[in-house]
Parts: C-alpha cells; sequence; structure tokens
C-alpha cells in the first residue's frame, strides 16, 4: 500500500523530470506542505524558475501528473507568472524541494 510519502517522492521525480535540469526553486505548498492536509487534499507545488518556462512545459508536466499512479489531483503553479504577495507567502510558508 502506499503511502503519502511515497506519492510525494513520484509527483517530485515527476516535476524534475519534466524540468529537463532548469534550475528552479520547487515548494511543496498548501495542506500538504503545513501538515493541515486531509486524505482527499490535492497536491500544491509552486515552480519558481530562474528563466522562463518554455511554452507548453508546465502543461506536459501536468499531464505526466495527471497519468501517474499518484491518487491526489495535483495543482502546479509557475510562480513567476503570480503576484508577489502569493509568491512571498508559498516562499515564506511551503516546503522548499529544490533551488
Amino acid at each position: 500500500m502506499r503511502s503519502i510519502d511515497d506519492d510525494l517522492a513520484e509527483v517530485r521525480r515527476l516535476v524534475f523530470r519534466g524540468l529537463h535540469g532548469r534550475k528552479a526553486e520547487v515548494f511543496l505548498f498548501g495542506s500538504r506542505a503545513t501538515g493541515t492536509a486531509s486524505r482527499s487534499s490535492d497536491i500544491d507545488i509552486a515552480v519558481l524558475p530562474s528563466a522562463p518556462l518554455p511554452d507548453g512545459l508546465l502543461a506536459e508536466i501536468r499531464e505526466e501528473l495527471e497519468e501517474s499512479r499518484v491518487p491526489y489531483r495535483v495543482e502546479l503553479v509557475d510562480l513567476s507568472t503570480t503576484d508577489r504577495t502569493f509568491r512571498e507567502r508559498v516562499r515564506r510558508e511551503g516546503v522548499l524541494w529544490a533551488g
């Protein structure tokens, strides 16, 4: 039986594989990061790339996540396209996976 830790590891692997070595800070945020998640909570991931990502790259990663064995909905956000307040909140409250 898979655990949430297994699912988070799979999400992490798929996100980094999808970035193809591009430099970016990657965060787990939301209820999974704060420890307030319920069994049905989604998984929130934010990517803050050091350079703009190619068009369609996040869509490709989202598709890989949807087709994976992870039984949770995964929200994938490009922080470079969000407002500063949201970006700062994710950086403050999220769990940095890489950067």
